[in-house]
C-alpha cells in the first residue's frame, strides 16, 4: 500500500510540476522579447541543419559514384561465376 501512495504522490507531484511550466511559458510567450529571441534561435537552428543537410548531400554525392562502382563489380563477379 505505501508503494501504491509514493508512486500516486509521484505522479501528482509530476503533473504539478508539468502545470507550472505551462504556466510559465504561457506567461512568456505573452513578452515580445522572448518571442524575438525565440524566432532568432529558431532561424539560427534552420540554417545550421540546411548547412548539416549540405554538408551530408556533398559526403553522399562524393561517395556515391564508389558505390555504385562497387555495386557494378559485385554483379560482374555473381554473373560471371
Amino acid at each position: 500500500m505505501a508503494r501504491t501512495q509514493r508512486n500516486l504522490a509521484k505522479t501528482a507531484a509530476a503533473l504539478a510540476a508539468t502545470a507550472l511550466l505551462e504556466k510559465a511559458i504561457q506567461k512568456a510567450a505573452q513578452d515580445p522579447r522572448i518571442r524575438r529571441k525565440a524566432k532568432a534561435l529558431a532561424e539560427a537552428l534552420v540554417k545550421r541543419a540546411q548547412a548539416a543537410g549540405k554538408k551530408i548531400t556533398k559526403i553522399v554525392k562524393k561517395r556515391a559514384p564508389k558505390v555504385a562502382r562497387a555495386a557494378r563489380q559485385k554483379r560482374r563477379k555473381r554473373v560471371s561465376a
